[in-house]
């Protein structure tokens, strides 16, 4: 049986894609960045100062959420109307996230013995997701019939 090959997408249409998601895009490059911030503060406090990671989290995710919210406001959505109101929205997102990030390392981490890097390594999908969503339809929407800059 022959194997399907595609033929890969011509530049143009690669750059109307990147184009069209250019948001989301960059939302995950932010991301990444204040995940390199969260998990490197973290393994610094939990590993290297041996901080219990139930507070190493708590540290880590709050500097990485400043982190976040600064670049995304002023870089991806260019929207710093309504500062202190979309900051808050931001911070509930992320307490959302602290929250389940935390409970799932405290039962991975304390009930499971389970490696504390490798605990906080498995909270980052359900995190990641939870907070998009809640990020997207709540803390940088923009009113009907206006759309971010």
């Amino acid at each position: 049986m022959d194997a399907v090959t595609t033929a890969p997408a011509p530049p143009g249409r690669l750059r109307a894609l990147a184009e069209r998601y250019r948001r989301f895009l960059l939302y995950v490059v932010i991301g990444g960045g204040a995940l390199v911030v969260d998990v490197g503060l973290y393994a610094l406090l939990a590993v290297a100062v041996g901080m219990h990671p139930v507070l190493a989290n708590t540290t880590s995710t709050f500097v990485a959420m400043i982190v976040s919210f600064a670049a995304n406001s002023l870089l991806n959505f260019k929207v710093t109307d309504r500062i202190v109101a979309r900051f808050l929205s931001f911070t509930l997102v992320s307490g959302a996230g602290y929250v389940v990030s935390t409970l799932m390392i405290a039962v991975l981490v304390d009930g499971l013995h389970v490696d504390a890097l490798i605990s906080k390594g498995a909270t980052l999908p359900v995190v990641v997701l939870l907070q998009y969503t809640l990020n997207k339809k709540t803390t940088f929407a923009t009113p009907e019939g206006r759309t971010a800059a």
